[in-house]
Order: C-alpha cells, then sequence, then structure tokens
C-alpha cells in the first residue's frame, strides 16, 4: 500500500495537518496510555506507528477472499 508510493517510511516525517477526534472507552485510552509509556511515544505516535505496521503486515498476506457481511438492518 504504502510503499508502492514510497510512504513507507517517509510518513514518520510528514507534517501533520490533519486533526482527528474520536470517543473511546475509558478502559481503551488507559491501555492506549499505558501501551504509549512502555514505548517511550506519545499516544499520536504509537497510534501511527502501531497502525503502519498492521497495515505493511495486510500488505505481505496474499490476497484472501473477502469476507461476507450480514447487511445491517435499518430501525423503522
Amino acid at each position: 500500500m504504502f510503499s508502492s508510493i514510497g510512504l513507507k517510511n517517509s510518513w514518520i516525517y510528514m507534517k501533520k495537518k490533519e486533526t482527528l477526534n474520536f470517543r473511546v472507552a475509558p478502559e481503551f485510552k488507559r491501555k492506549l496510555i499505558e501501551e504509549a509509556n512502555k514505548q517511550r511515544r506519545s499516544l499520536t505516535n504509537y497510534l501511527e506507528t502501531t497502525l503502519m505496521e498492521v497495515w505493511g503486515k495486510q500488505e505481505t498476506i496474499p490476497d484472501r477472499p473477502a469476507q461476507k457481511r450480514k447487511p445491517k438492518r435499518l430501525a423503522q
């Protein structure tokens, strides 16, 4: 994904211009902070690094069949 456009390692050096806000459970946030502290990283850097690692691993997985999901029912 990123390696094909030359961003695999350069994403670290990009200027951060976007903001992302989302709600999480207090326990989830506590765990994120705990893991970031273990690696001596900021919360943002921990999330970026972890996601880039996951995405990089997905690139090396051979094509796998898409999982079929049941459509969500809309409340009427």
